[in-house]
């Protein structure tokens, strides 16, 4: 059987693949080593290329690190709307929120990074412009998140959504500096109760199954 002959990328595939790939590797390394021990020449390193090819795609370490930030709220929100979208009981869609906070899937690593990447983006007041941009976007995003949340549910919120958004971001944030040196799995398990505990809902299993 004769092979598949590939494709042959075109010019903007490959600058695709190449930001792909570096992107990865910075991934690889921040959660590795932290933010300061990764360096644009580590990163191009460990993916394969250059510091010229970095350079092509990304104009500062600060970037491409606001680019995974962005990545990782995105696809934080896109969870919690897919599991609020689905058909589930209340009891069942509260405890898959918690599953989700404490489970592997969840970006928790990279939360930690973004607490870190904050401090450094308060002593720079111009790409700190940028990284409250981005935290503006998550809110708001995550507002809506709220509603939808107390509106599946048939609850109150306890406060207006987008007061209750900015004291769950502070929490969170809060919590991951103060319990830095905890295990991960208590670190998650104290976000999941402050979660619960600021939204006034509870996401404890239905009495008779097990916890």
């Amino acid at each position: 059987m004769p092979r598949a002959i590939r494709r042959r990328l075109s010019r903007e595939e490959k600058r695709q693949e190449t930001k792909e790939k570096l992107l990865r590797s910075a991934e690889q390394l921040f959660n590795q080593g932290g933010y300061e021990k990764a360096s644009v020449d580590l990163i191009a390193e460990n993916a394969g290329f250059s510091k010229g090819a970095f350079y092509s795609n990304f104009e500062s370490k600060e970037e491409i690190f606001l680019a995974l930030l962005e990545s990782s709220k995105r696809r934080n929100i896109a969870a919690l709307e897919s599991l609020v979208a689905q058909e589930m009981s209340a009891e069942q869609m509260l405890v898959a929120i918690r599953n989700h906070q404490s489970g592997p899937e969840s970006d928790f690593d990279f939360a930690q990074l973004a607490v870190e990447f904050a401090l450094q983006a308060s002593r720079d007041p111009t790409f700190a412009k940028a990284y409250a941009r981005l935290n503006r976007n998550f809110r708001d995003s995550m507002i809506g998140v709220l509603e939808k949340l107390y509106t599946k549910l048939g609850r109150v919120p306890p406060a207006p959504a987008k007061d209750l958004a900015d004291i769950l971001i502070a929490t969170i944030t809060g919590l991951l500096l103060q319990a830095s040196d905890a295990p991960a799995n208590v670190r998650k398990r104290l976000i999941s109760e402050a979660t619960f505990l600021i939204l006034g809902i509870s996401a404890q299993p239905p009495e008779g199954k097990p916890k």
